[in-house]
């Protein structure tokens, strides 16, 4: 029986421990098929109010617990671990509360529910189960068909066409979700929605619309003025349940404070607004203070939410315990903080942070990266749960990241590493996109069909596009084409949701400009820094050593003199070297201009 020790339960008082809880694996599934047993499946987080409360109800009434130990296999699954059993059985939030067959097809499911409730729901399932075996297995039989063959039609379907079509219609939806009182998307609740965000900053810029650009500065503007960033602290937490973000939902995420500094930075960079320079400064003081290890540079998952606690002032705060932080690592967030951190180096002038975020990845690399297998997604004193795709994703991306930013050759031969992995171990070979697990892993339940999740798709999509400039590799650039290709069409559906696919797109078929640095002993690095800020969607900047980088010197046809120099291309229009920092935006400005005049091949 596995210990208390390997599930996480409300820090507040419960008798949760008491269910003989097994985790996600395939002991549970052969003992509920052997004792002829439904599932109770629940989905918690560390951080989730709700999935507390029930450990302190429901969990914890005397019946329920008898119930569960007697007549089902309790099954629990921590949502940050197991993303993938998530994204299969999630009944619609956390806690999720699902009832499966021994052999993983759900028969019902639903999120919190009170004791009573869930009392009279064990007792039902289980009669239901035991009087209708023959009509629960040919149900599952058929559900289970319908399923194969959805995939098997999926993977006959051709791939889509790249426009800017997609681009358009994605911003017809987000200007129809925008709130233009409170800004954000929709009504109550209301979420960050950073791909959205960081949509309407980058076709703001591109396009030259400035009531794009009002859009995302108004919701940024809000949400860091609102009780959805906590102005004691720092930080925002995880979403609002009021219109005007007057009223948060009080879990602190690292994915989410990742995403929304990254957005805070970018698009001061454009607006040059000093209350988003403000936000992003006190969202990196957050997360440097509770959700990081300054001795290792590692970030942290989350901090559970206390509404009590957070709504009090700092003095009062100073005479309470904090809410509990999960001090797991986990490859993906890890990887989105330490491109946050990159981004907000040269953004808003803070260089150090470059260093702490390069630190942060050779930490993930040396202890979650393992030569063959890839990224482990969690650490908790060692390595764990193999085969998560977005963490590739995510980690490549931020090593491409460390290398425009840093110069450091290592991070971008990581990157490659990485990117060699994804496209060997996820890729789908016949259609193009990536599966969200690697064949060969787990086929418990529903794990059986893989997926293609369009949000992290797009990111690898970029991350094998960016290769493709780096280097001037067209297999690099065919990968991000066919992944792009693969959910061409889907936008119509996801509409907002397709936002970070859309911007994906437009930097594919309208990419920005390639500033390469050609540096000698360091001479290079105020042109570097200029490149870095060159206020483009989609640019690429490069920083090249011709005592170490002569192979990629020659694969792009750079010369090594004169040094330092910057060569700058827009597409096939290249212009000629630039030596003084200060003329590099007007440079780019120029060659902007002369590449209107005609169209450039598209890649």
């Amino acid at each position: 029986m596995p210990s208390e020790s390997q599930f996480h339960f409300s820090p507040r008082p419960n008798r949760a421990h008491e269910i003989r809880w097994r985790p996600w694996g395939a002991a549970a599934f052969e003992e509920a098929a052997r004792e002829d047993r439904p599932i109770l499946l629940a989905i918690s987080a560390v951080w989730c109010h709700w999935c507390h409360v029930m450990d302190e109800t429901s969990y914890s009434d005397q019946e329920v617990i008898r119930l569960l130990n007697q007549d089902f296999v309790p099954v629990r699954v921590d949502n940050d671990e197991r993303p993938d059993v998530n994204a299969r059985y999630n009944m619609g939030g956390w806690p999720t509360t699902a009832f499966l067959t021994p052999d993983g097809e759900a028969l019902a499911g639903m999120t919190y529910v009170p004791p009573e409730q869930l009392w009279q729901a064990l007792t039902q399932v289980r009669d239901y189960y035991r009087e209708h075996r023959g009509e629960v297995a040919a149900k599952v039989a058929e559900r289970w068909e319908r399923r194969r063959e959805a995939q098997a039609e999926t993977a006959q379907a051709p791939p889509g066409d790249l426009s800017d079509r997609i681009v358009e219609e994605t911003l017809a939806a987000v200007r129809e979700q925008y709130d233009p009182v409170f800004g954000g998307f929709g009504g109550e609740t209301k979420f960050p929605h950073v791909d959205a965000i960081d949509l309407l900053t980058h076709a703001g810029v591109r396009l030259g619309d400035a009531g794009l650009l009002q859009m995302a500065q108004n919701t940024l503007r809000h949400m860091a003025a609102g009780g959805t960033f906590d102005q004691v602290w720092g930080g925002f937490f995880r979403y609002s349940t009021r219109r005007d973000w007057s009223v948060p939902h009080f879990e602190k995420m690292l994915e989410d404070n990742a995403g929304l500094l990254r957005s805070l930075v970018r698009l001061h960079g454009v607006a040059g607004d000093p209350l988003l320079r403000e936000a992003a400064l006190r969202t990196i003081g957050y997360v440097d203070a509770w959700l990081s290890d300054p001795g290792t540079g590692v970030f942290y998952g989350s901090q559970d939410a206390d509404e009590e606690f957070y709504r009090l002032d700092g003095e009062s705060r100073q005479r309470r315990s904090a809410p509990p932080v999960d001090h797991r690592v986990y490859a993906g967030w890890l990887a989105q903080a330490a491109s946050a951190y990159l981004e907000a180096s040269w953004a808003i002038d803070r260089p150090e942070l470059a260093g702490r975020a390069a630190r942060a990845l050779d930490w993930m690399w040396q202890r979650m990266w393992s030569a063959g297998e890839g990224l482990r997604h969690v650490w908790s004193g060692e390595p764990a749960v193999p085969g998560v795709f977005a963490d590739h994703a995510f980690a490549a991306r931020a090593l491409l990241d460390a290398y425009e930013v840093t110069g450091e050759r290592m991070h971008l031969d990581r990157a490659l590493e990485v990117a060699a992995h994804m496209a060997l171990r996820f890729q789908d070979a016949a259609r193009g996109g990536f599966w969200d697990v690697a064949p060969g892993g787990e086929v418990l339940g529903r794990l059986a069909f893989r997926q293609k999740q369009i949000g992290e798709n797009a990111v690898a999509a970029t991350v094998f596009a960016r290769l493709g400039r780096l280097l001037d590799d067209a297999r690099h650039t065919a990968i991000a084409r066919r992944t792009l290709e693969a959910f061409a069409g889907q936008q119509k559906a996801l509409g907002l949701f397709a936002a970070g696919y859309a911007l994906a797109v437009d930097e594919f078929l309208n990419p920005g400009p390639d500033i390469r640095v050609v540096d000698r002993a360091g001479a290079g690095e105020r042109l570097h820094g200029a490149a870095l800020r060159v206020a483009e969607p989609g640019r690429v900047a490069q920083l090249l050593d011709p005592g170490r980088d002569a192979d990629l010197l020659a694969r792009l046809a750079l010369p090594a003199e004169p040094a330092p120099a910057a060569y700058i291309c827009i597409g096939s229009a290249c212009g000629a070297p630039v030596s003084d920092a200060s003329e590099l935006t007007q440079a780019v400005a120029a060659l902007r201009e002369a590449a209107a005049s005609f169209r450039a091949p598209r890649p």
